[in-house]
């Protein structure tokens, strides 16, 4: 079966991505097909999130496991779209941008019997969003100089590594 889906983003409003890609591929293949869509660099950390019609959190699909507790959370390249993506309708997040939780929604608005070897880009319009944002919300004023940003840190020539006591 062939899924159509489609990005959007809270950053870009003319953004959008559609792509059509088969139901047996893995998230994993998603994954990369959506950051070399929008080239992106592929070492950063990223995580589907499976979604209700409302865009509640249901289940998270990571590229890897941040600890062993996280026993719910399921590994992209064990975990093939089908196995979430079923509806059309469907919607899920794309979290692209842990340290800032930026996300695309995506939804799947079209399927299709057929088989589609490798994801296609379908449209790719309006502004990428950067892939990781710098927080804007600090104050003007946090570090009103150089030299108060550097406070603590005269003396950092003469540390000697060397000075700790045996165990460090």
């Amino acid at each position: 079966m062939v899924l159509y889906i489609r990005l959007l983003s809270n950053d870009a409003e003319d953004f959008v991505l559609e792509a059509a890609v088969d139901d047996t591929a893995t998230f994993m293949e998603l994954h990369l097909f959506i950051q070399k869509s929008l080239n992106y660099d592929t070492s950063g950390m990223a995580s589907f999130v499976i979604t209700d019609n409302e865009w509640n959190r249901l289940k998270e699909i990571s590229l890897i496991k941040m600890n062993d507790d996280d026993e719910d959370v399921l590994l992209m390249e064990e975990t093939t779209l089908v196995q979430f993506l079923r509806e059309q309708k469907q919607r899920l997040l794309y979290v692209f941008d842990f340290f800032s939780e930026r996300a695309f929604f995506i939804e799947v608005f079209d399927k299709k019997e057929g088989v589609v070897n490798v994801p296609q880009l379908l449209k790719l319009k309006g502004d990428i969003p950067v892939q990781f944002a710098i927080d804007d919300n600090l104050p003007e004023d946090t570090f009103d100089s150089e030299d108060e940003f550097s406070e603590g840190f005269e003396d950092i020539d003469d540390f000697d590594p060397d000075s700790f006591p045996d165990g460090y």
